[in-house]
């Protein structure tokens, strides 16, 4: 981390690097069935035709994702990115009780 910034900018750069290592999992995740269907084309068991509609669908879920992450507030995808990266800390917990109950979170 750049010694140069303040603690306030430090910790702004610690919360991007976390929402960026969750949208990267959550893109994964996404791209995964569609690379394992290039297999089956190339294998000769998914018919072309059919790839290139899973291309669609794997398109049409990265506009979501895009969405998701440009759209949803800074705190917010904050916390959903500890949570699904299991990073939440009991500070976290507290100060998000409402939000982590709506969401339905299991600890």
């Amino acid at each position: 981390m750049d010694s140069r910034l303040t603690p306030k900018q430090q910790k702004r750069q610690q919360e991007r690097e976390l929402i960026d290592e969750y949208h990267k999992l959550v893109t994964e995740q996404a791209l995964e069935p569609l690379y394992q269907s290039f297999f089956e084309w190339k294998s000769g068991i998914l018919p072309y035709f059919e790839l290139t509609e899973l291309i669609h669908v794997f398109h049409k879920k990265n506009q979501e994702i895009y969405k998701d992450f440009a759209h949803t507030g800074h705190k917010e995808l904050l916390l959903l990115a500890k949570m699904k990266l299991s990073r939440l800390t009991e500070e976290d917990i507290v100060e998000n009780k409402r939000l982590i109950e709506r969401w339905e979170y299991k600890m």
